[in-house]
């Protein structure tokens, strides 16, 4: 598909277009005459510098006076950041460097106006194709890295409103998005606000329902899949503004670290006839690096102060922008007509106009009867005057990168439709049409046909995330993440110590409430102020920085001094400072527009995946935090274990006399109007109706069926937005190369190893496409990731006492244990270094932290609960099969900017996941964010721990002995299929001997 840009190659510096030549002036490089020996020399060099060639943008003053040197500590950590990153092993998989490299460019984009609006992971309305007959019919959103944009709201609004409704809880989550929009805007005491009276051509950002703000994008980042669409859209919606100024964009590839700089403009004439108005681009030719070309490098210093100068040149672009912007603008100009979503009534005769209403009639029709013949041979419009396009943001986009799937093209366009997401439409509608074709065929089926072409067919197994989604009913018969816990020897409990030596050996409760202590403990003390307050920060973040030495550390810190991280961890952090003061500074700036804008899925998923990128590091020069990958679930070990009947009761009897003690500990210390006891008594609760779930089932329930099927729709693997590990190579590597063939190998490592490398679709690859560019100037790299499935909450209803149990349950951000009572003493937590060895594709990668993010939603809490209690359970079930018991491993649940440290281990072959009364911080706080970045050195140490007591146990134990550990769900599933192929051949050969007997009986 194309948009009808017009691509303007350029080959050396005076040789942009006369549209964009002012502009473009701001890539001159600077000129140091002495050659500065260091990048320090360089920066203060280039500051005393001069554009080469004068601009031509108004005169108006720049709001603020910020040069690359008031970013340099982000921009050389930047750049060692993705250099260290480059010499780490992909584990079948290229590492996403948008966490990096965006921070400083949201950092850089922030200085651009006071009232500046950062989107990341912004989804945008696609241009409609220069000739409207060749439109694709089911054209997705596109999305955009990062935007720096100008809002209009239908009231005034200025900092200290977005500053207030940053820390005002979000009202009503059930409610749609227009109206959270209108309730975080609201200054009125009624909550009423004026919607924008602006037609539809005047938005490009994706939404629905009315509108209260209208964004209008400054400065544009993308990948190369994304990055025209992106600069057409803006062009087009400037058209409607009346705004004229060119467009100023950056393509990044999400896997590199290249960036180059592209200037857009319209021809002044509209087109006419209905074409759209000719979209003309210019960017470098393929000169190779060269600063003066807009075409940067991240991993080289001095190339990433040129980008930095040239975005903070920006400014008064930005200014004219914002000046140019007018409502009334609007409303006089000629509509433009150029949004892929809606249908154009002005240039279609009415025969073409009817045609497409009864297409998109029977579309509509097609998909309610769950048809899967809504297939791409007729014309599939939008409805008319929708907002979105056809396949939701939430449907094609990773909740990490703002990138499109690669695959098959739509009606011969370049449009790629995510496998994932489209599979995911079509599943449920294609299992549907094959029990209607069943129910409705005209030949009936003996009762021997219908049992051998359904009885023994396993059902799909659920996606994790929907799985996540379903409501937890306890131990009854239906499918829940309690009967998953349940069926793989699991429970949760809360961080309370026990009195009773007996629970407290055959559990370890005791032993790892000291553990997870130990880990997370923090004491604000002067001697880290001290540290801190001589580190050296970037200006732009030293305000910040001032406020977290001001304060006093009374809430959410221990007051024992034991509880101090170490001072090599402090020193440690105070080298990154910068970048956890810029993370802290971007997390409030997106908390910002979700209140103003609304949520999405990605919101501060880069600010998070920073802090984990830059602090924690097990050995110098190394980091192993894998984004995006993929886990083998654990199996369900009720499923074919015949004793697990006669144990049940007897289990759920035992955890429910945990948690009665667990209660019984809280009262010396805790009230009953507390959250960590509201916690206990919910959990106790929930253990009684544990014990009546089962002995319902065993006496009225065919027990074994039940687990039966619920092994076969739990889900096989999952996505684990995040995962600290400590690869472990060399004995590992020497033991999988005794395997026997290379299919052999391959199949052992993907049924065995928890950590896979990403999905085919989420690959780096190079395609030899140039996306929606030609050439690779731009398009350096292209990324290309799949969507998650869409969460479907089940229907199933609850109680209100079981519903009310579930707020405490599944909600660690209830209670923080250091806000209402005082902690016990804690130890630092030792660690031995241990050398690392060269990591290759056959490493066994050592879980240490499983992360799991969701935007700001108290809805999402429990989902993101249930995902990481799969992962966590997992995690530990491959440990065990390894050797390693007793030995935590962590989990992170992030809700927005909170973010929840829980942690699961096995004793005595039971699971114990603890989520309740832990410990959480919101990262939007400086002095939280240091407390939980104090952590990731400590987890570190432990995983190198980990690693020990692997060697170890790798030392005395051989491949074939591992091969003999059939603990994940995968190999389960392979198992049961089998199985299933072996019945129904059974089954075909019983029917095909009933018709053979029929037949003689006949002669």
């Amino acid at each position: 598909m194309t948009f009808g840009e017009v691509i303007h190659y350029v080959t050396q510096p005076t040789g942009w277009p006369e549209p964009v030549h002012g502009i473009a002036s701001l890539l001159s490089p600077f000129h140091c005459p002495d050659s500065p020996s260091n990048d320090s020399e360089y920066i203060s060099s280039a500051l005393s510098s001069t554009f080469s060639a004068p601009l031509i943008f108004n005169d108006a003053p720049s709001v603020a006076s910020y040069t690359a040197k008031d970013f340099q500590v982000l921009i050389q950590s930047t750049a060692a950041g993705l250099n260290a990153l480059a010499e780490l092993p992909h584990y079948s998989g290229e590492r996403s460097t948008v966490p990096l490299w965006s921070q400083l460019l949201h950092a850089l984009a922030n200085t651009l106006s006071p009232d500046v609006m950062i989107l990341e992971n912004a989804p945008f309305i696609m241009p409609r194709a220069q000739n409207v007959a060749s439109q694709p019919l089911n054209l997705i959103d596109g999305h955009a890295t990062l935007l720096a944009a100008h809002a209009i709201f239908s009231t005034p609004r200025s900092r200290s409103d977005t500053s207030r409704t940053s820390l005002r809880n979000e009202e009503d989550e059930d409610e749609d998005e227009d109206e959270s929009m209108h309730s975080a805007d609201s200054d009125s005491s009624d909550g009423s606000v004026e919607s924008l009276d602006l037609p539809l051509q005047a938005h490009m950002l994706s939404g629905r329902g009315r509108r209260v703000s209208a964004v209008v994008p400054v400065f544009l980042v993308a990948d190369s899949y994304n990055i025209v669409p992106l600069l057409c859209s803006t062009l087009y919606q400037r058209r409607v503004w009346g705004i004229h100024q060119p467009v100023v964009g950056l393509c990044c590839s999400s896997t590199g670290t290249i960036a180059t700089a592209i200037f857009g403009w319209l021809n002044p004439d509209q087109s006419e006839g209905g074409c759209m108005p000719a979209a003309h681009l210019a960017f470098a030719a393929d000169v190779g690096l060269d600063a003066s070309m807009g075409v940067f490098d991240f991993t080289d210093t001095r190339s990433a102060i040129n980008l930095a100068q040239f975005i903070l040149g920006l400014r008064t672009h930005f200014e004219d922008i914002k000046g140019s912007m007018s409502i009334e603008a609007v409303d006089s100009l000629t509509p433009l007509r150029w949004r892929s979503d809606l249908p154009d009534f002005e240039t279609q005769s009415e025969g073409q106009l009817d045609e497409r209403v009864a297409s998109w009639t029977h579309q509509v029709h097609v998909q309610t009867s769950s048809s899967e013949a809504s297939s791409s041979s007729s014309p599939r419009t939008p409805p008319p005057f929708s907002d979105t396009a056809l396949v939701s943001y939430e449907t094609m986009s990773s909740p990490l990168l703002a990138t499109i799937v690669e695959d098959k093209q739509v009606h011969g366009a370049n449009i790629r439709v995510p496998q994932e997401a489209r599979a995911t439409n079509v599943k449920g509608r294609a299992s549907s049409s094959k029990k209607s074709s069943r129910r409705t065929s005209p030949s009936p089926q003996s009762l021997s046909e219908a049992r051998t072409s359904t009885s023994s067919r396993l059902p799909s197994p659920y996606p994790n995330s929907q799985f996540a989604a379903l409501s937890d009913t306890g131990l009854n018969d239906s499918m829940s993440i309690s009967n998953w816990l349940f069926e793989r020897n699991a429970f949760t409990v809360g961080r309370i110590t026990v009195r009773s030596e007996e629970l407290a050996k055959n559990t370890g409760i005791n032993k790892m409430v000291k553990i997870y202590d130990e880990m997370t403990g923090f004491t604000w003390s002067d001697n880290i102020k001290t540290i801190l307050s001589n580190a050296k920060v970037d200006s732009f973040v030293s305000g910040i920085r001032t406020d977290l030495c001001n304060m006093d550390g009374s809430l959410n810190c221990q007051s024992s001094a034991n509880d101090l991280p170490s001072l090599g961890d402090i020193e440690f952090i105070s080298s990154k400072l910068s970048v956890l003061l810029h993370a802290v500074k971007g997390a409030c700036q997106c908390d910002d527009v979700a209140n103003l804008q609304g949520a999405n899925e990605a919101d501060q998923r880069h600010e998070w995946d920073a802090l984990l990128l830059n602090f924690f590091q097990p050995v110098p020069s190394q980091r192993d935090v894998l984004l995006e990958r993929q886990l083998n679930l654990a199996r369900n070990l009720a499923a074919h274990d015949t004793s697990f009947a006669s144990r049940a009761i007897k289990v759920t009897q035992e955890y429910q006399d945990f948690c009665t003690e667990q209660v019984r500990c809280i009262i010396p210390f805790a009230g009953k109007t507390s959250g960590i006891w509201k916690q206990a008594v919910a959990a106790q609760d929930q253990a009684t109706q544990f014990s009546n779930d089962i002995t319902y089932r065993l006496w009225n329930i065919d027990f074994a069926g039940v687990i039966a099927d619920h092994s076969s729709k739990e889900p096989v693997t999952g996505t684990c937005d995040a995962i600290l590990v400590i690869s472990c190579s060399g004995v590992a590597t020497a033991m999988f190369q005794r395997l026997s063939g290379i299919e052999e190998k391959d199949k052992f490592l993907k049924s065995f190893m928890l950590v896979q490398g990403p999905k085919p679709d989420k690959l780096d690859t190079n395609t030899g496409e140039t996306s929606h560019l030609i050439e690779t100037p731009v398009g350096h790299r292209c990324k290309t990731t799949s969507g998650k499935s869409l969460q479907v909450p089940s229907s199933s209803r609850v109680s209100e006492s079981r519903k009310n149990d579930q707020i405490h349950l599944h909600n660690p951000f209830l209670h923080h244990p250091d806000r209402n009572q005082v902690t016990q003493t804690q130890e630092a937590i030792l660690g031995k270094d241990i050398p690392c060895d060269e990591p290759s594709r056959q490493d066994l990668l050592l879980p240490v932290l499983l992360t799991e993010y969701k935007k700001r939603d108290e809805s999402a809490i429990s989902t993101s609960m249930n995902q990481i209690k799969t992962y966590l359970v997992s995690a530990v079930t491959f440990l065990s099969e390894v050797g390693i018991t007793d030995q935590p491993v962590f989990g992170l649940v992030v809700n927005g900017t909170l973010g929840a440290v829980t942690m699961a281990w096995m004793a005595n072959k039971q699971i114990y996941v603890m989520e309740r009364n832990v410990r959480y911080y919101d990262i939007r706080d400086p002095l939280q964010a240091l407390q939980f970045v104090s952590i990731l050195p400590r987890l570190a140490r432990h995983g190198l721990n980990l690693r020990g007591l692997l060697e170890k146990q790798l030392a005395i134990m051989d491949a074939k002995e591992l091969q003999s550990k059939p603990w994940s769900k995968l190999l389960q599933r392979q198992e049961d299929e089998r199985l299933a192929a072996a019945q129904r051949t059974q089954s075909e050969e019983a029917v095909a001997q009933d018709r053979r007997s029929d037949s003689a009986e006949r002669i």
